[in-house]
């Protein structure tokens, strides 16, 4: 499997990283048997958060990694607060960031991230607003406590490097121009489909920040939903229907699963670092995992696949 450089941190990564959203779909030992499995697969990426699994992900990971010596990369997260202004407070903070190192059974994690950077309440003490950022308020993003903990966090020894996450590419933009750190995640907005991410990852680029993309099949919609074509959920405008059918025509031309196109063609492309897949069991992340082996996409399907993006 194809490694790059994890941005400009000095390390190199997997281009599959296994994401933790999903592992306690089945069982707790099957999340611990698909983390191994990864492992032994040659994914050297592992991405969690409080939130994954109602906190069980970081103690599935945390249990399958134990003792692991390989150069493997651990990310986690902080956030997914009860309460607005514990998302400004040191203390909740710190704090979190403990249970997240208990569950995980070490005292140190490679990447530390903001869990939906794109989100109102990182920056502003407004309880009044929630959701994403508001596009009428004007944010003082680089004072804000939460970089100021990552900050002492990763002073401290305890991470090697900080970064953010989100799920909006406008939203993300807007964060991403007015901050600095090492690492940046974008999940839904790269995929067969949309190309949402185009707009930002050049801005990581530049600043030098290690690139993610994640949820590369929509939690498992754009798979294993044809019957989009009969009742389009509310979501689904009319131009967006007409692309899933266009991609669903080219998946039955080629022969692949829509999960090995789906991995070929992120692999062709080269703006990330690290494609995170929230697999479920060991069969996913393995599949995945040889899609990634067999390499990018040919040419002429890639550019096929290019005139079906949408900049959503």
């Amino acid at each position: 499997m194809e490694t790059r450089p994890y941005g400009t941190t000095g390390r190199t990564t997997s281009i599959i990283g296994l994401g933790g959203a999903f592992l306690t779909a089945s069982s707790f030992a099957d999340g611990v048997a698909t983390v191994r499995r990864a492992l032994d697969l040659g994914v050297t990426y592992f991405d969690t958060s409080p939130m994954y699994c109602r906190g069980a992900s970081q103690a599935v990971l945390g249990e399958a990694l134990e003792g692991v010596t390989s150069d493997c990369l651990l990310a986690t997260k902080l956030g997914y607060f009860s309460e607005p202004l514990r998302f400004h407070s040191l203390d909740a903070l710190l704090t979190q960031f403990g249970e997240n190192l208990r569950l995980l059974r070490r005292d140190h994690v490679d990447i530390l991230q903001l869990h939906e950077a794109d989100s109102h309440h990182w920056w502003s003490t407004d309880t009044a607003l929630s959701g994403r950022l508001d596009k009428s308020t004007d944010y003082e993003f680089a004072s804000a406590p939460a970089l100021a903990a990552m900050s002492q966090i990763k002073q401290q020894g305890a991470c090697s490097f900080v970064g953010i996450s989100g799920n909006t590419a406008d939203n993300m933009q807007r964060v991403l121009e007015h901050i600095d750190v090492d690492t940046f995640l974008l999940a839904f907005n790269y995929d067969l489909i949309r190309r949402g991410a185009r707009r930002v990852l050049p801005i990581a680029e530049k600043k030098g920040m290690a690139r993610m993309v994640g949820a590369i099949f929509q939690r498992g919609l754009a798979s294993s939903q044809p019957t989009f074509f009969d009742t389009p959920p509310v979501w689904m405008t009319p131009k967006l229907l007409e692309a899933y059918r266009t991609v669903y025509g080219l998946q039955e031309q080629s022969g692949m699963t829509f999960a090995e196109i789906g991995v070929r063609f992120m692999v062709a492309q080269s703006e990330m670092n690290v494609i995170i897949i929230g697999a479920k069991s060991p069969d996913e992340i393995e599949e995945c995992v040889r899609a990634a082996e067999a390499g990018p996409l040919p040419p002429e399907m890639v550019e096929q696949i290019e005139q079906i993006g949408l900049e959503t």
